[in-house]
C-alpha cells in the first residue's frame, strides 16, 4: 500500500496548509486537495504521461483515488477502534531509515532546496512521514489480521484454476527469461577499447562536455556536450539508470553497456524523483543475425520448459536480466486490463501456465510465462477473499462514523472554515 496521505488538521496549522482545501472527511480526520493530487499524480505516472490524458479521464481517476484514500482511512480508524497496537520504536526505526534514504541521494544543499520547494521544514517533513508510517503500519497490521482468519484450501486453488481454464483472471503473475541482443565478442572488445580511450582523456583532466562534442556518437546530445537534462526513473534504459544512480554528483561512471553501446555518465544532480546527467556514447551496432541468435536461444529454452524443465531454474541459469534471474525469472504481477499495447499480442492469448513465443523489445529478446504454481494462485485467491472481507468491514464501519466526500470544487473548503479541531494530531504531534 502506498503511504496513506490523510491527516488531522488544526486551526493553527502551518501556512501552506491554510491555503489547501479539504476534499473528504472521515470522522475527525481529513484528506486534503494537495494530498489527493499527489496520490493521483503517482498513479497516473504509472499508467503513462498524464499530459496526454483527457480532463474527463483524469477526473475519473481523481474520483477513484479519493474513494480509495477514504477506504484506507476507514481501515485505519477501524484498526484503532479494535485496539490494534503498533510499536512506537518500530515507527521511529522506519522514519530514520526513510530520512536516511532521502538524504543519502542528495547533497545537503539539494535537500534544503527540496524542502524549500515543498514549503516544509525538516521537522514538518519528519512529522508527515511519521504520521504516514503510523497509518501504513496500522493499515497493514489490520489487513494481516483479516487475512489470518482466511483459510485457503487446495480445493479453493483448484476451483480458481478451473474457473480460468479458457480465459485470463483479472490479475496475472509473469515470469520472464531475457536474452540480450549483443554483437560478437570481438565487436564488444573493439567498442570497449574506444570508450577506454575516451575515459583516459577524462581522467587526464579534459572537459567532459568538450570530449562529448568531439567523440560522442549520440546525435541528439553530442552538440550540447552530452547533456541529457533531468529525467525521472523509468524514462531511460534500466542499465543506464542503474549506473547513473550509483554515482554522486560530479562523478563519472565506468563504461556502462546498454542496448545502444558503451556510455560514460557524468551525474550533475540528484533530486527527489529525478537524475540530471550527461553522457558520452560509443555505439555498438547490432545486426539482424544478432537478433536471430537471441531469439533462437529462447526457442531452445522454451522447448526445454515445455518438455518438463523448471522455467524458474532456466531463468536463473540463462536470463540476462539479473534482477529477475535471481528470483527465478519472477517479473511482476499485472492487471490484465492495463497491460501495455506492445505486450498484449504476446500475453493476452495465453492461459495460466502457458509460455509465450520469443519476441523482441528494446532491451533484448524475451519469453514470458503466466505463472500457475500453487503458491501464486493461492495468493490470488487469498487476495480476492481479503478484498471481499475488507469491503464488508469498510461498509459496516462507515455506518458508525461520519464520512463525507467534497470533491466538487464548489464545496471545497479551507481548514480555516472547518469546525474547531484538536491542536495536535492523533498521537500528540504538533500540527504540521
Amino acid at each position: 500500500m502506498a503511504l496513506l496521505a490523510s491527516s488531522r488538521i488544526a486551526v493553527a496549522a502551518a501556512a501552506p496548509e491554510l491555503l489547501d482545501r479539504i476534499v473528504a472527511q472521515v470522522d475527525e480526520s481529513v484528506i486534503l486537495w494537495s494530498e489527493l493530487n499527489l496520490r493521483l499524480l503517482m498513479e497516473l505516472q504509472q499508467e503513462g504521461d498524464p499530459r496526454f490524458m483527457s480532463p474527463e479521464a483524469i477526473a475519473g481517476h481523481r474520483k477513484r483515488a479519493l474513494s480509495a484514500m477514504v477506504d484506507e482511512e476507514v481501515i485505519v480508524l477501524k484498526a484503532r477502534h479494535d485496539s490494534v497496537v503498533i510499536d512506537v520504536g518500530e515507527v521511529e526505526d522506519f522514519l530514520r531509515a526513510e530520512m536516511d534514504r532521502i538524504t543519502s541521494t542528495m547533497t545537503a544543499g539539494e535537500f534544503e532546496d527540496m524542502l524549500e520547494r515543498t514549503g516544509l521544514t525538516q521537522r514538518q517533513l519528519k512529522s508527515r512521514y511519521r504520521k504516514q508510517i503510523r497509518h501504513r503500519m496500522l493499515y497493514d497490521r489490520y489487513l494481516s489480521t483479516l487475512a489470518y482468519r482466511s483459510f485457503i484450501s487446495r480445493r479453493d486453488v483448484d476451483a480458481y484454476r478451473e474457473a480460468y481454464i479458457d480465459s485470463l483472471p483479472a490479475r496475472i503473475s509473469l515470469s520472464q527469461i531475457n536474452i540480450k541482443v549483443t554483437p560478437p565478442e570481438e565487436v564488444l572488445e573493439a567498442g570497449m577499447d574506444r570508450i577506454g580511450n575516451i575515459q583516459r582523456m577524462l581522467e587526464a583532466g579534459e572537459d567532459f562536455a568538450n570530449v562529448a562534442r568531439r567523440f560522442s556518437e549520440d546525435p541528439r546530445t553530442a552538440a550540447d556536450g552530452g547533456d541529457l537534462g533531468c529525467f525521472e526513473h523509468g524514462l531511460l534504459m534500466r542499465s543506464f539508470e542503474e549506473a547513473a544512480f550509483e554515482l554522486k554528483p560530479g562523478e563519472i561512471s565506468e563504461p556502462a553497456l546498454t542496448e545502444q553501446g558503451y556510455h560514460l555518465i557524468l551525474l550533475h544532480e540528484k533530486r527527489e524523483t529525478e537524475l540530471c546527467a550527461s553522457h558520452i556514447l560509443v555505439r555498438i551496432r547490432t545486426t539482424q543475425d544478432d537478433k536471430e541468435r537471441a531469439v533462437e536461444k529462447l526457442r531452445e529454452l522454451r522447448d526445454r520448459a515445455l518438455a518438463g524443465e523448471e522455467f524458474s531454474q532456466l531463468a536463473r541459469q540463462y536470463s540476462q536480466d539479473l534482477l529477475t534471474a535471481q528470483k527465478g525469472g519472477l517479473w511482476q504481477i499485472r492487471d490484465t486490463s492495463s497491460i501495455e499495447p506492445f505486450l498484449q499480442p504476446h500475453i493476452l492469448h495465453l492461459r495460466i501456465g502457458e509460455i509465450s513465443q520469443p519476441f523482441l523489445l528494446e532491451d533484448g529478446a524475451h519469453i514470458l510465462k503466466i505463472n500457475d504454481d500453487t503458491s501464486t494462485l493461492e495468493s490470488f485467491v487469498r487476495e480476492d477473499r481479503l478484498q471481499e472481507v475488507m469491503r464488508k468491514v469498510i461498509d459496516e464501519f462507515k455506518q458508525e462514523i461520519h464520512v463525507e466526500e467534497r470533491l466538487d470544487e464548489e464545496y471545497l473548503w479551507s481548514p480555516l472554515d472547518a469546525p474547531d479541531r484538536a491542536q495536535t494530531d492523533d498521537e500528540g504531534d504538533p500540527p504540521s
